[in-house]
């Protein structure tokens, strides 16, 4: 991404922001309130997670509305859509407005970040009364100048940081790091069968497929318990 003014791009995000209806104006009026500089910068990488707009859906209340050209910008976590006018939009984020796009569901969540409750979006990976949740992130990494001449210089970068999080029905999501200790604990059972279905699947809780599995075989067994919830 090349000849980007930084200055201009977290000016122009305030306004954008703020007309999406979720921004809230604090009240600075000048330049060096908002900590905005002009210099020319080049910056790595996008804050997009496709940088092109593609054809996708916007869902409201568990109906299709329309179909729209949008992107996900994953560092400023808005979804961007081209409205019928050609002019982008930002969608609401609220819980009854998803998204498909690229073959993944967006759906706005709540979720607990360093001790804070917030709402984001995030792509389910399963259904059920326990969800594994992919949170696609981006931030921005500030360039960095040697401290002398034997380092070289590093731009300044958009980086992904996108995780996992796991969600019980009722609960906001919380970050995991997919392992067999952190999942097991997180479903809070010692049901021996879950063990003795790890072994028998030989599964690999480090790996996002072999956790679905577990998770959706715990799903079912749950089901299983409650068989009143099959027919709901």
């Amino acid at each position: 991404m090349k000849n980007i003014v930084f200055g201009f791009f977290l000016m122009g995000y305030i306004s954008f922001s703020q007309v999406a209806g979720y921004g809230r104006s604090s009240g600075v009026t000048t330049d060096s309130q908002l900590g905005i500089s002009y210099n020319e910068v080049e910056i790595e990488g996008t804050q997009y997670i496709n940088e092109l707009y593609k054809k996708g859906v916007t869902i409201v209340y568990g109906k299709e509305a329309r179909e729209a050209l949008m992107r996900y910008d994953a560092y400023n976590d808005v979804m961007e859509i081209i409205d019928e006018n050609g002019k982008t939009r930002a969608m609401l984020r609220q819980r009854n407005i998803m998204a498909k796009l690229d073959g993944k569901t967006y759906v706005v969540m709540e979720y607990i970040d360093e001790g804070k409750s917030k709402i984001g979006y995030f792509n389910p990976l399963n259904d059920g009364e326990v969800q594994l949740l992919w949170k696609p992130k981006k931030i921005f990494v500030q360039a960095e100048n040697p401290d002398h001449g034997y380092d070289s210089y590093s731009p300044p970068t958009f980086r992904d940081v996108s995780s996992h999080y796991i969600k019980a029905e009722g609960l906001p999501a919380e970050s995991i790091k997919l392992s067999k200790r952190n999942i097991l604990k997180y479903l809070g059972t010692k049901d021996k069968s879950l063990k003795e279905f790890i072994n028998i699947n030989n599964l690999d809780l480090k790996e996002e497929e072999d956790a679905l599995t577990l998770i959706k075989y715990y799903n079912s067994q749950l089901l299983d318990k409650n068989p009143s919830e099959k027919d709901s």
